[in-house]
């Protein structure tokens, strides 16, 4: 990979980030742009974060804010929901990582990320529907919901809230461990809210994986790893890493990934560097990540000048990880509601997909100058997920 400058405006934002969350002076260059400053960090989705050591507001921090006390109240409301029908869940990400930070509200939030055991899924479900909450994924002929996917998508009071029967990925395999933790939640206060959790272990292996995910999905943000490094700065300890967390992760391959990324934040995002276990990491390799990431924005918003560049880079870097008759097959299922509920048709999938592939390649070419550009950054994204020991992502 090509050697990759910070410019300004990623030096001013990695050094108001170093400032807010670890109270380390900032050496902000002089020629900082402070509109830039914003923009970027609003592509990372960390502007919250930043807010009070800044010189310059800007309105988007104090709507995040509204929308963290909106999410906490209307979370609670479906915990306590579950909790009178005697159904165990956990959060994921969300309260659950931001309850890292030394000031919490200050974390941008999304979508709320519940998980139950998949032996109440069914009846979880069914108790949100009953309850209010809208079911947006859409369902077939026989008024059934598809078996895809990790979640549900439920929407209520102008909240997206995903009810999790699985939490891992193709490529990280967590979920039997989640599924004897959700049973032990441990409760966790946050301004005012009881939130269950996992156990800090457990929850670890979620805010790493969710790392990985977006890693496989070429949309990789500064938030995601903010979270992992809050984590790490409140829970791995040298004892911790060692005797407890290493063992879990190593099992899942992805030692690799924490050690690189918690290097990175002890580099450049001001991590203590108190952790011997990332000590002889070569540098060289978390900055590659980190150029990912700042090339990247929070789900890839700052990658694309257009839909179909998104198209492209999505194809290219799924067919380099799961190889083209996959590819093709899971295609052609996704855009055929008949070959997916046909046993005949379904042989044959891969050559609808192909259809659908050619078509979709002709308009992306006919809208896109930067095809050449996008399967060389796939080529250089796959370098670094192989070092990261994440090369394999269909097995």
């Amino acid at each position: 990979m090509a050697q990759y400058e910070l410019n300004t405006t990623q030096i001013a934002l990695l050094e108001a980030l170093k400032a807010s969350l670890f109270g380390i002076e900032p050496n902000y260059p002089e020629d900082t742009d402070w509109a830039e400053v914003v923009k970027e960090a609003k592509a990372q989705t960390v502007m919250g974060i930043i807010s009070p050591v800044i010189p310059v507001t800007d309105t988007s921090t104090k709507q995040g804010i509204a929308k963290y006390i909106q999410i906490l109240h209307e979370q609670d409301k479906l915990i306590k929901l579950f909790d009178e029908n005697d159904i165990p869940c956990v959060i994921l990400k969300g309260s659950a990582a931001a309850i890292y930070y030394p000031n919490p509200h200050l974390r941008t939030m999304g979508d709320v990320d519940i998980l139950v055991s998949r032996s109440q899924f069914n009846e979880a479900s069914e108790i949100m529907e009953a309850n209010g909450y809208i079911y947006v994924q859409g369902k077939d002929d026989n008024g059934k919901r598809p078996e895809i996917g990790r979640h549900f998508e439920y929407h209520k009071n102008s909240v997206v809230f995903e009810l999790h029967h699985h939490f891992s990925s193709v490529g990280f395999d967590v979920d039997d461990i989640l599924e004897q933790a959700i049973c032990k939640p441990e409760y966790r206060e946050l301004d005012g809210y009881m939130i269950p959790m996992l156990p800090d272990i457990e929850n670890g292996l979620v805010l790493l994986g969710h790392i990985h995910i977006h890693l496989k999905h070429s949309n990789l943000g500064l938030r995601q790893v903010i979270d992992w490094q809050m984590y790490v700065h409140r829970v791995l300890d040298d004892d911790t890493w060692r005797n407890l967390f290493e063992p879990i992760v190593k099992s899942v391959g992805f030692d690799k990934l924490a050690v690189i990324t918690t290097k990175m934040c002890e580099t450049f995002l001001g991590l203590p560097n108190d952790n011997s276990w990332c000590k002889n990491i070569d540098v060289r390799t978390s900055k590659e990540l980190l150029s990912i990431i700042l090339s990247s924005g929070n789900f890839g918003w700052k990658m694309y000048s257009s839909r179909s560049e998104r198209h492209i880079h999505a194809a290219v870097y799924e067919i380099k990880q799961k190889g083209i008759h996959t590819f093709l097959k899971e295609l052609g299922l996704r855009k055929s509601k008949v070959c997916r509920n046909n046993p005949i048709l379904n042989h044959f999938v891969w050559l609808y997909g192909l259809i659908c592939f050619i078509y979709m390649g002709f308009l992306a070419v006919a809208r896109t100058k930067n095809v050449r550009k996008r399967v060389l950054d796939v080529n250089e994204r796959l370098e670094i997920l192989e070092e990261l020991g994440l090369k394999d992502f269909s097995s």
